[in-house]
């Protein structure tokens, strides 16, 4: 069981520090956008981020080799989630 636990803390320990530097990235990349449309994007990436982390945590405790796997699978969906939040932004900023 602890196993398990520490399997758990390692792989959401990893992808909220991919997450914060994800969320860092998005807020350069999203320089020109006013508040009020770049505040949809990042609402979508922070619960995606947090949907994502706790989806693969999950998945991590079935066996450790899979912490590593897990993690990279969970970053690259964070960067999808980035995207996404991006794309939100957008849309939001150019018919609201």
């Amino acid at each position: 069981m602890l196993a398990k636990l520490i399997a758990f803390l390692l792989t959401v320990l990893v992808l909220l520090a991919a997450g914060t530097v994800v969320f860092f990235m998005m807020l350069v990349a999203m320089n020109g956008f006013s508040e009020s449309d770049a505040i949809w994007g990042l609402g979508v990436y922070v619960v995606l981020t947090l949907l994502v982390t706790v989806a693969m945590g999950t998945g991590g405790v079935s066996c450790l080799i899979a912490v590593p796997v897990f993690s990279l699978i969970g970053m690259v969906c964070e960067v999808i989630g980035s995207l996404i939040g991006v794309a939100l932004a957008e849309i939001v900023r150019r018919n609201f």
